[in-house]
Order: C-alpha cells, then sequence, then structure tokens
C-alpha cells in the first residue's frame, strides 16, 4: 500500500515538472539543435519541439538561427513520426502581427511595415510576420510607375480595413500622406500671413513671374515684384530650383481658392521712400536707358527707380527722328528732371532741356545775308523746310527756290542744301531762307543784255486773256499784250520771236511783241 501511494505521488510531481500548452500557445524555448531540415526547441515540455529549418533561412538560403537563441513558436499539441512537438515561428509571427494590427487599427493608429513583394493589384507588407496588402493606388500621392523600386522599403501605414474573421488587412500609404499633407498645409497657413517673410524653393519661371515652392503651397512672385529696377525675363534673377527668401505681399480667398502674391523687392527698401531728399526738379543727372518704346525713353537714375523721356523731350526739333534711330538701349545720358509725381512713382524727364534753348539767342548765330548750309526735312506746295541745327529750321519760300517761277527744282527730303538767310524773326521762331539768292538776279544787270528794239527768241509759259506771257531766259519773262499778238494765235510751250517794246529795270517789268515771220 505505501509503495502504491509513493508512485502516485511520483507522477503528479513527474507531471507538474513540465508546463502544460493547449494548441494555438504560443510557447518560448531555446534552440539546442539543428540538423537537417530541423530545428529543435526546449519548450519545458515533456517532449521537445521541433521547426521546421526553412522558418530560419532567408532570401539567399543562409540559416538565420544558432544554438542557444531564443525563440517564440506557436504550439499545434501534434508530434512528427519521431515523437518531438511541431512548432511554428512563422505562425506564431504572423499572430502576434495580426494582434498588433488589429490593436492599431481599433486605436486608430498608424503602424510600420515592409514592403515584401509584388502582387496582383499592389503589394504584400509585411508587419511583424503578418502579410497586409497595400493597393498600388495607394503608395503614393500620384500614380507610380516603378513598382519594383518600393520592395524592401520600409514605411508609415494607414489601416483603412481589417476583416476579422478571414483575418486580413487592407493598408494606406496614400492616406496618411494626404493627412500628413493636411497638416502641413494647415501649419503652413498658420505661417503665411501678409507681412510675413518666408524661405521658398523656385518652382516654375515663366515670362510674368516665378511660382516658389512654400512648402506645399505655391506662390506667385510677379516679374514687377522681383526687383525695384526693371528686368527683362524673371531668369535674369533666379533659377529653377533655387532657394529663395520671399515676402508675403498679398492673399487672396474667393471661397474655393487661395492664391498668395509674393515679392522679393519688398525685403529692401522702397528707392521711391526719400526721393525727395535725393532729387529736385531741375537737377541734370547721368542714367540708363532701360527701355525704349514708341512714346519715348525709360532712363533709370538710380537702382529702382525710373523716369519716363517723352519724345516730346528728347529733341527740339519739331519733327525727331524715332527714339530707336537715335539711343539704344543701355546708352548712358544726360537728363535734367522737370516732374517727381511721389503718389504715383512717376518722373518725367527732359533730354532737350539738358541743353539751351536753341531760339534764345538765334539772332547772334544766324544774320541776314548769311549762307547756311542745312537738310531738308519737308517738301511742301509753298516750300522747303530746311534744318539748320537742332530745333531750328527755316523756310525757302517757293518765290525764293529760283529767279525763274517755273522751276521748281529737284529737293528729296534728306538732301543737303544751301541756302541764304534772308530773315530772321525770334519772337515768332522763323527764319526765311532763300535758294535763288545765292546768285545773281537776271533783272540787276538785264539792261546791259537787252534794249527796247531788240528781236529776240522766247518760250510762251502762260497765255491769259489779257496777253501772253514769254520767257526770254531764265528769270526774265515778258508781257505780249494782246494788242500786239498780230496774226499769231499764241499756243504754251511754242518757241516765238518777239519784239522789245519797254523795258523797267526797277519795276523787272518787260513789254514785248509777237514778230511774225
Amino acid at each position: 500500500m505505501l509503495n502504491e501511494e509513493k508512485d502516485v505521488e511520483f507522477a503528479v510531481n513527474y507531471d507538474d515538472a513540465f508546463k502544460n500548452f493547449d494548441s494555438g500557445d504560443i510557447v518560448k524555448g531555446k534552440v539546442i539543435g539543428i540538423r537537417d531540415k530541423d530545428v529543435f526547441v526546449d519548450i519545458g515540455y515533456k517532449s521537445e519541439g521541433v521547426i521546421n529549418i526553412k522558418e530560419f533561412t532567408d532570401e539567399n538560403g543562409n540559416v538565420t538561427i544558432k544554438i542557444g537563441d531564443e525563440v517564440e513558436a506557436l504550439f499545434f499539441n501534434k508530434t512528427d513520426e519521431d515523437g518531438f512537438e511541431i512548432l511554428s515561428k512563422t505562425a506564431a509571427d504572423r499572430i502576434r502581427g495580426w494582434k498588433k494590427v488589429l490593436a492599431a487599427y481599433n486605436n486608430k493608429e498608424t503602424i510600420k511595415g515592409t514592403i515584401k513583394s509584388l502582387v496582383n493589384g499592389g503589394f504584400t507588407v509585411n508587419i511583424d510576420g503578418f502579410l497586409a496588402f497595400l493597393p498600388g493606388s495607394q503608395v503614393e500621392l500620384h500614380p507610380i510607375k516603378n513598382y519594383p523600386s518600393y520592395v524592401g522599403k520600409e514605411f508609415e501605414f494607414k489601416i483603412v480595413n481589417v476583416n476579422e474573421n478571414k483575418k486580413n488587412a487592407v493598408l494606406s500609404r496614400k492616406a496618411l500622406l494626404e493627412e500628413q499633407k493636411k497638416q502641413q498645409e494647415k501649419e503652413l497657413w498658420d505661417k503665411i500671413q501678409e507681412g510675413a517673410v518666408l524661405n521658398g524653393k523656385v518652382k516654375n519661371i515663366t515670362d510674368y513671374g516665378v511660382f516658389v515652392d512654400l512648402g506645399g503651397v505655391d506662390g506667385l512672385v510677379h516679374i514687377t515684384d522681383m526687383s525695384w529696377s526693371r528686368i527683362d525675363h524673371p531668369s535674369e534673377m533666379v533659377k529653377v530650383g533655387q532657394e529663395i527668401q520671399v515676402k508675403v505681399a498679398k492673399i487672396e480667398d474667393d471661397g474655393k481658392e487661395k492664391k498668395i502674391y509674393l515679392g522679393m523687392k519688398q525685403l529692401t527698401d522702397d528707392p521711391w521712400k526719400d526721393i525727395n531728399d535725393k532729387f529736385n526738379i531741375g537737377d541734370i543727372i547721368t542714367g540708363d536707358i532701360v527701355n525704349i518704346v514708341e512714346y519715348g525713353l525709360f532712363v533709370e537714375i538710380e537702382k529702382g527707380i525710373e523716369g519716363l523721356v517723352h519724345k516730346s523731350e528728347i529733341t527740339y526739333d519739331k519733327y525727331p527722328v524715332k527714339a530707336k534711330e537715335l539711343f539704344k538701349k543701355g546708352d548712358k545720358i544726360e537728363v535734367k528732371i522737370i516732374n517727381i509725381d511721389t503718389e504715383n512713382r512717376r518722373m518725367s524727364l527732359s533730354v532737350k532741356q539738358c541743353k539751351p534753348y536753341p531760339w534764345e539767342n538765334i539772332d547772334e548765330r544766324y544774320k541776314v545775308g548769311d549762307i547756311i548750309e542745312g537738310t531738308i526735312t519737308g517738301i511742301k506746295d509753298f516750300g522747303i523746310f530746311v534744318k539748320l541745327e537742332e530745333g531750328v529750321e527755316g523756310l525757302v519760300h517757293e518765290k525764293d527756290i529760283s529767279w525763274d517761277k517755273e522751276d521748281k527744282g529737284q529737293f528729296n527730303v534728306g538732301d543737303s542744301v544751301k541756302a541764304v538767310v534772308l530773315s530772321v524773326d525770334k519772337d515768332k521762331e522763323r527764319i526765311a531762307l532763300g535758294i535763288k539768292q545765292l546768285t545773281k538776279d537776271p533783272w540787276e544787270d538785264v539792261d546791259s543784255r537787252y534794249k527796247p528794239g531788240d528781236i529776240v527768241e522766247a518760250d510762251i509759259v502762260n497765255v491769259k486773256p489779257f496777253g501772253a506771257f514769254v520767257k526770254i531766259e531764265k528769270g526774265i519773262e515778258s508781257l505780249v499784250p494782246k494788242s500786239e499778238f498780230g496774226d499769231i494765235e499764241p499756243q504754251k510751250g511754242e518757241k516765238v520771236q518777239v519784239k522789245i517794246l519797254r523795258l523797267d529795270k526797277d519795276k523787272k517789268k518787260l513789254v514785248s511783241s509777237f514778230v511774225s515771220d
């Protein structure tokens, strides 16, 4: 009887020496042996456990476990043909990973995982041994093309759906990125206030300005807000990818979107701020031509300060040539300040007023009888305009072109011509010139060449009811009264013979009669 009691007690103590596990438990153990395809683990159970060595082999075929390592594995409460308890580290990992995913989903937390492989429609993601599904459309904010490049990379994910019965989960990195973007934009918009100075990166350059990435939100620096000085193209100042500092000039919000207008020049002092302390009306200064337009010149007299020389202020000439024919961009010229409009940031300049007004002492430079040389600037029915110098023109009246009334001469605009000063009217700014006066008046000594009774050859130049005019020589015409026609019927252009009847040199009159054959 005593021996039987001892046997029972020994059996109870023997059973208590080992742990008891149920199927589905995750157990801990120590690797005690590695042989062929098996890894043997002491889990404190009545028999050792065995795990397939493939569960410890990496992609290159290397075994990643060694004797003495501790492992966790799933207990199936099944033995193999040798009596070892069948275990699985992979199954344990999968359960542990699933619990982690489920907890994160219920707590609305994100989770880290490594993209393991490509599958139809997306990827598998390893989360501590549990494989979740990541749709290809949920990897980035934008569609991806190079799918294989993501394999092996670890990311943070948002769990968007789980099925507890089937134990599967769907992940999204895009949803997380969108949330992060919204948060970043919110934080950024908290910083973007009118007047704020921010750092940004040049994203795009156009003819009208530069788009700047402020960290997820774009703003525009218009070309006129890049510099106080005039520039032809934004690329003169910045390039794509360049880090720049900008100031928020204005924010427009129409309820649908916000537009941010930025400035670069606003980071420096406005050169117009103390304009009246630096410049005064009447100042003569040197500037650079920065633009030439149809109506004049823009001249920069100081960095950021431009003035307009209207075309009427370029020269004293009444009919000035185009500005582009006189100047080119980049030329340095002397100008006079004739008006400053601080409120509208405008300045009027003059080139011509840097020089004396040409009619001021005109009578000292041009006197009656002077022979001058000038350039023809205009040809009218009543005469020819001749430029003597800038702002000074004289008129050769038609009657002063030639001693011959019929001779109008051959002249063209731009021709150089000589003339005699006939009169100078300083008050009316008029100078009368004569070309015929360069030669002697044929009437001056007409009495030495002709006398009453002389018969000469002439050309009929005009026929009137009262008589006919004939040209005896250049500048000398005679009237043949109708009473002196005889039997001749004069025709303009005919050559005839006339007899001089009367000659009055002082009155420049000559009367003749036709001579019949």
